[in-house]
């Protein structure tokens, strides 16, 4: 049964069109504060109500909602007989013999409860004189008061208690934290008693000293107080059962003499705590436990014959009786019996009314009216003249102030409260209930929550009006509604904190924090606010982000937007703010003014990226806000050729005009694998282990990651399969899987993986947008998923991971990885369904054959190992680097660091600048000048490959294969490669530049020596062939002579001649000439000549790198036998 969230707390409702236009009215007048008046009257109306029961008194009464009509019904005792008035709306109707017999005797005068002892969600009651103490569980069906099913004995009787019975005060707590209501009894000069709650309204006295936990029982020991309460006093009369300290457990406050006052609970037992004063048996007196001075804490209202003072609480565990200073008197003419707190002017604070044997008054509190803290004023009103007993303040006209009734010896009191128009509507009801299940508030039971306490907050969690509580049993056997009224000096239009804390069970304290403006929770008659344990603000939920960006690109992302993973959200629908954000690794974020969060990656990095970000809600009033975090995921692509395109998405990622599929055509970066397959047109294994696999008749593209080809599938009846009983059916611990794909589209189920099948395996698929996967052990109850991605619906190549760890799970989206699973199963038990890539063959999913794949898979691998996120980024960016200078042919300008430029050597005789093709770049990245049309991913030339053998000459340092370095021909120097190696200059390698260009290189137009149109690199050559060597000659002083050479493939002649320690070039000077051509030629021959040695060096033009040299001729002198002088011959004998 639901307890009734009130449209009023009495009868007698205003018509709504009254408040309606006073409200329009304050707002056509601008007011947005109410004034405070703090003065008002009061005009006695018992009678008008049925109120004005008569009879001696000598306690209290209660007020509860028992038959859930929404209004307050009243139990009243006197010294004779009970009363139970039932509220009817107009007026009370006594409905004591029908419906509660058994209060018509034992007069039981003393206190009154009226709460849900049960938890049935409806409310009990509670009796008492000195030797009866009577319990009556209500029956739901009947509203009868008894057992609880009908019959109207009382559900249960005390009439001894075990060490002695004079029960005077009591209240309803929940002091062990259980959930339900127990009872306290002051008894008198006896002890404090605990009644303890089964849950089923049936109570067990714990508190004899036969209970101590310290046996024996005594009273100097406080160790040896049963549940450290005192048994033993001189006198003891009423008390409260209030939280004053405000931890969540409900304390006991009893007037003692020669006996403490205050217990605190600890938890389920009391603590000795402070003796106030000094109780006399012949003032029965009150107490009661208000924020007086709206400081945030419990004040406490002693009566005592000669000494009633307020008792401030000084926050630290001790009080101090402020004695006449607060304007209130000590002493008063006669015994001051009844206490009553509430704030009657609708001001803010607490106003006190006291009645006794002579005296009544009404004190009003000055604290929003210029008073200062603990400053109270007499009233200068007249109350009842007859000695007054218990009294509470109700809003029993559901106006919005509060009235006041009091027990009194003859016809009781109601005075009806006469607040001005402007000061009624500054108020705010609080409606705290309790019905949480684990209480056995099923459904919709509810009760009120009594032991919860209540202040009113600014947004900065400053108190606007102070604390208050739902009372189990106060003042002078009193009890009051379970719903808090709560004065708003600045009026109810002004935004509030409404703050409730729930007593603490041993699940913890719940508090609800809630910002409102009354106004907006107005019915009509009276603005109140329902709250339960659960109306507390609850967090938002932040969702993780994803965001990518280029390299070097800025980018700013809304978190709370759906950003791949759904927006945040707040259950309360309240406004949400980012509060803060962390800083990543690998670069910087920025919170900005609009909410949005700017992410700006390090100069040059590119990978994953995280950082964390807090929301908070309620974010106009951030005191009651609740926070959650989140993380960012950030991916930055490398943008190596900064033409605005990706590198995963670009085709060519340094626009050399080469697309990136064959510059990264290399075999796989990660070592390790025992299966790979690269789909080249075929979908044999290349690891050398021979797992081809079985084509389900699929086909090829020429659109690709790696290489040629990719497998296209059409998404009807192509798969990729392989089982031969031992390969990928083993039991396994430790593997992982990584391939590409690019899919048509994103709709339905499109099984990527399936090994292993329902039983044993693993299942990778798209379901829709949604890249998930699942794994099982055991058959269908084992089934395990990881966490799932969104797939980018973009109409790229995406890259696919995925690692097993002995049990832990990781699936990989382009490189970022999920939260890692643990599946429990350690080993993968061996598994015979046939493995198989782009369909189901009774997966792990428990899906069927089926759920074909369409779009295109590239790149394979299969590991026997768990791969690394650096593995896995080795295998996404690709690292084939032909030259091994550190920077990957896909972005290095200068693959084989020749000299000459990629685009030059690709062979699609593009225009470039440095080596990259002047654009236009398509969407693709790839330049639209070497494609068969724009975007085709085509292209229109045939990559060059001179020698047509081994790699094409992009990465061929002798492209022409003749020997001679691709270096050394470009240049036209035969040292061009420093004669170290074949790259450009000296070095392995050379050193280069950032894009993998040689740093020593100038990049001219490659040599072409004979002016052929064709680079010298690109046409084979080879050094002149000598076939007549030169001869050894003879000749004659003065005479001629020649040397002469036939060749082929010269264009280059130098003679030389040998100067006895080194060969010297000729030149055509002197007695030579034709030194540079196939004919040296000598006139004048001296005898200096006789003996010199000659050669000739042949070079071709078109084969720098080596030149031919002749075999040595010599030259010989031949001298005259006969020397004439003067005419005198002589002759030169032989020899």
């Amino acid at each position: 049964m639901q307890l009734a969230h009130y449209q009023g707390l009495g009868f007698m409702n205003y018509p709504k069109i009254t408040f309606v236009g006073l409200y329009v009215w304050i707002a056509l007048s601008m007011l947005t504060v109410y004034p405070v008046m703090g003065q008002t009257t009061f005009t006695e109306s018992a009678a008008a109500y049925n109120l004005n029961m008569g009879g001696g008194k000598d306690g209290g009464h209660a007020w509860a909602d028992y038959d859930l009509d929404g209004d307050f019904d009243l139990v009243v005792n006197t010294n004779g007989r009970g009363y139970l008035m039932r509220n009817d709306g107009g007026s009370f109707t006594d409905v004591t013999s029908s419906l509660a017999p058994d209060f018509t005797s034992g007069s039981l005068e003393r206190t009154a409860l009226f709460v849900d002892f049960n938890n049935d969600g409806y409310p009990d009651i509670f009796r008492n004189r000195h030797n009866d103490v009577r319990i009556y569980l209500q029956d739901p069906a009947t509203n009868r008061f008894g057992n609880g099913t009908g019959g109207t004995a009382p559900n249960q009787r005390f009439t001894s208690l075990a060490d002695g019975m004079n029960t005077e005060g009591a209240g309803a707590l929940d002091y062990d934290g259980d959930g339900d209501l127990d009872i306290f009894i002051d008894n008198h000069n006896y002890g404090i008693d605990i009644l303890q709650n089964d849950g089923n309204g049936n109570f067990t006295h714990v508190t004899r000293k036969a209970d101590s936990p310290n046996p024996p029982y005594n009273v100097a020991d406080p160790t040896t107080w049963p549940l450290g309460l005192v048994q033993d006093a001189t006198d003891g009369d009423y008390g409260s059962a209030t939280d004053f300290n405000d931890d969540g457990w409900v304390d006991i406050v009893v007037r003692k003499r020669n006996q403490v006052d205050l217990f605190t609970n600890l938890g389920g037992t009391f603590q000795n705590g402070v003796n106030i004063d000094d109780a006399n048996n012949s003032n029965k007196g009150s107490v009661a436990f208000y924020d007086f001075d709206n400081d945030g804490d419990f004040d406490l209202f002693w009566t005592e014959n000669g000494i009633n003072q307020i008792h401030r609480n000084n926050g630290d565990g001790t009080w101090t009786g402020l004695g006449a200073a607060t304007g209130i008197p000590i002493n008063f003419s006669g015994q001051i019996e009844g206490l009553a707190c509430g704030d009657v002017d609708n001001d803010g604070d607490i106003d006190i009314f006291l009645t006794g044997s002579s005296t009544s008054k009404l004190y009003l509190n000055q604290i929003n009216n210029g008073g200062g803290a603990m400053s109270f004023i007499d009233s200068g009103l007249t109350f009842n003249a007859n000695p007054g007993e218990g009294c509470t303040f109700i809003d029993v006209d559901n106006d919005g102030d509060l009235d006041l009734y009091v027990n009194r010896s003859g016809p009781n009191r109601l005075y009806i409260n006469q607040l001005g128009a402007l000061s009624r509507p500054n108020h705010l009801y609080i409606n705290i209930i309790e019905d949480r299940d684990a209480f056995g508030l099923l459904n919709t039971e509810e009760r009120f929550g009594v032991g919860a306490t209540s202040k009113i907050l600014d947004c900065d969690g400053n108190v606007i009006s102070g604390t208050r509580e739902v009372n189990g049993g106060y003042g002078h056997g009193t009890q009051e509604t379970g719903v808090i009224h709560f004065g708003l000096p600045s009026g109810p239009l002004v935004p509030i904190v409404v703050e409730v804390a729930y007593p603490r069970t041993t699940g913890g304290r719940v508090v609800v924090r809630r910002q409102l403006r009354p106004i907006d929770f107005n019915n009509g008659s009276i603005n109140i606010v329902d709250v339960f344990p659960d109306s507390a603000n609850q967090p938002p939920t932040a969702t993780d982000d994803s965001a990518t960006t280029l390299e070097d690109t800025p980018v700013t992302l809304d978190p709370l937007v759906d950003n791949g993973n759904g927006a945040d959200t707040d259950p309360e629908g309240q406004p949400l703010e980012v509060l803060s954000v962390t800083q990543p690794a690998n670069g910087t974020s920025v919170l900005n003014g609009a909410g949005t969060v700017t992410y700006t990656p390090d100069p040059g990095f590119f990978g994953s990226d995280s950082f964390t970000y807090t929301i908070r809600d309620n974010a106009t009033c951030t005191f009651t806000s609740e926070q959650d975090t989140a993380t960012i995921f950030i991916t930055v692509y490398r943008d190596n050729d900064n033409d605005g395109i990706d590198d995963r998405s670009d085709l060519d990622d340094d626009n050399d005009g080469i697309p990136d599929a064959l510059e990264n055509d290399c075999g796989p970066d990660v070592s390790g694998f025992d299966a790979h397959w690269p789909l080249e047109n075929s979908t044999n294994d290349n690891s050398g282990n021979g797992y081809n696999l079985q084509a389900g008749s699929v086909g090829y593209s020429n659109e690709s990651v790696h290489g040629l080809s990719s497998a296209s599938f059409n998404g009807v009846s192509n798969y990729l399969q392989y089982s031969d009983g031992t390969f990928l059916n083993q039991q396994i611990t430790n593997f992982s899987y990584a391939f590409w794909i690019k899919p048509n589209n994103l709709i339905g189920i499109q099984t990527l993986l399936d090994e292993g099948g329902g039983t044993n395996g693993v299942a990778i698929r798209l379901n829709g947008n949604i890249l998930e996967n699942a794994i099982r052990e055991g058959g269908a109850g084992s089934q395990v998923s990881t966490s799932s991605f969104t797939f980018p619906n973009d109409g790229q190549w995406h890259h696919i991971a995925f690692t097993y760890d002995n049990g832990t799970v990781i699936m990989y989206l382009d490189g970022v990885a999920s939260t890692a699973i643990n599946t429990g199963f350690g080993t993968l038990a061996a598994h015979g369904s046939a493995h198989s890539f782009g369909r189901s063959s009774g997966d792990a999913f428990g899906q069927g054959t089926g759920n074909y794949f369409g779009g295109l898979m590239d790149e394979i691998l299969h590991y026997p190992t768990v791969l690394s996120q650096s593995d896995i980024n080795d295998l996404i960016y690709g690292t084939c680097d032909e030259d091994g200078d550190g920077v990957a042919n896909t972005i290095d300008l200068d693959s084989d660091n020749d000299g000459v430029y990629d685009a030059v050597e690709a062979g699609h005789t593009q225009g470039h600048t440095a080596g990259v093709i002047s654009g236009p770049y398509g969407n693709n990245g790839w330049a639209n000048a070497v494609e068969t049309l724009p975007e085709s991913g085509i292209a229109n030339y045939t990559l060059s490959n001179t020698d047509t053998t081994g790699n094409p000459d992009f990465l061929d340092t002798d492209s022409d294969g003749d020997g001679c370095s691709d270096a050394n021909e470009a240049y036209a120097d035969a040292n061009a490669d420093g004669g170290d190696n074949d790259y450009y200059g000296t070095g392995n390698p050379p050193v280069i530049n950032a894009n993998g260009s040689v740093a020593g290189a100038l990049y001219p137009i490659p040599a072409d020596a004979d002016s052929s149109g064709t680079f010298d690199f690109h046409e084979a050559g080879a050094a002149p062939v000598i076939s007549i060597q030169p001869f050894d000659s003879q000749a004659c002083l003065g005479c001629s002579a020649i040397f002469f050479v036939t060749v082929s493939n010269a264009d280059a002649y130098q003679w030389q001649v040998f100067n006895g320690s080194s060969w010297v070039d000729l030149t055509d000077m002197g007695i030579y000439s034709g030194t540079t051509t196939n004919t040296l030629s000598l006139t004048n021959i001296t005898t200096t000549e006789n003996g010199n040695r000659y050669r000739v060096i042949l070079d071709s033009q078109s084969f720098i790198c080596a030149n031919t040299i002749s075999n040595i001729a010599v030259l010989t002198v031949q001298v005259n036998t006969v020397i004439t002088n003067r005419r005198i011959t002589y002759r030169v004998n032989k020899n």
